[in-house]
């Protein structure tokens, strides 16, 4: 299976963030190094576990503390919810390229 890989800007829409400031922060922090991939200057998240690390979902559930105002979707490419977030996400972007 390949693994999913987003920019941040995405990989915070698929967790349900408005803004991907708090993802910016835990990777400044270096607390998301084994998620990171550089793809021609760009940061890349993987968005699915590998090996005993968890989802990307998970690990950053594990390193912020929660508001009852945010809830997190714990996104993980293996999962029809989370296949069906992707095919909405590719119809909403396709949308705005035809209009």
């Amino acid at each position: 299976m390949r693994t999913m890989l987003c920019d941040v800007t995405e990989a915070a829409w698929y967790l349900g963030y408005q803004s991907p400031a708090s993802l910016y922060r835990l990777i400044n922090a270096g607390l998301l190094k084994e998620y990171i991939s550089n793809y021609e200057g760009q940061i890349l998240l993987r968005m699915g576990s590998s090996g005993k690390s968890p989802t990307l979902a998970r690990k950053v559930r594990s390193l912020l503390n929660f508001r009852g105002g945010h809830e997190m979707f714990m996104f993980d490419p293996k999962e029809e919810e989370s296949l069906q977030k992707i095919r909405d996400r590719y119809c909403e972007k396709s949308s705005k390229n035809i209009t």
